[in-house]
């Protein structure tokens, strides 16, 4: 019995730890989605990877899963621009980032 306790437990916990993963990741995509929104609103429609990282304080692997999963969604396009990694907003991405400015 205290054995399944422990086990029951353990599997709480795991769940706990992957959706507070899945709430960070959230939180970065519509952080992501915000700062994309406010490059293109400032005239800079495609903005580096790099940068992204930068003003965000993420690592350029975090910052790829979470585009995978954005570009996915059909929010943003990643393309090569002068050797680097460039984001830009789909017009999906922009109508998404335009609601969330207005919520």
């Amino acid at each position: 019995m205290l054995l399944d306790h422990d086990a029951a437990e353990q599997e709480a916990n795991d769940f706990a730890s992957e959706h507070a993963q899945l709430d960070q990741s959230a939180v970065l995509m519509l952080g992501i989605l915000e700062l994309l929104h406010a490059e293109h609103e400032a005239g800079r429609a495609r903005v580096p990877l790099a940068a992204i990282c930068k003003r965000l304080g993420i690592r350029m692997s975090t910052l790829q899963r979470l585009m995978t999963a954005l570009g996915e969604q059909e929010l943003v396009i990643i393309s090569t621009e002068k050797e680097r990694l460039v984001a830009a907003l789909t017009a999906n991405g922009e109508e998404i980032s335009r609601a969330l400015q207005a919520a």
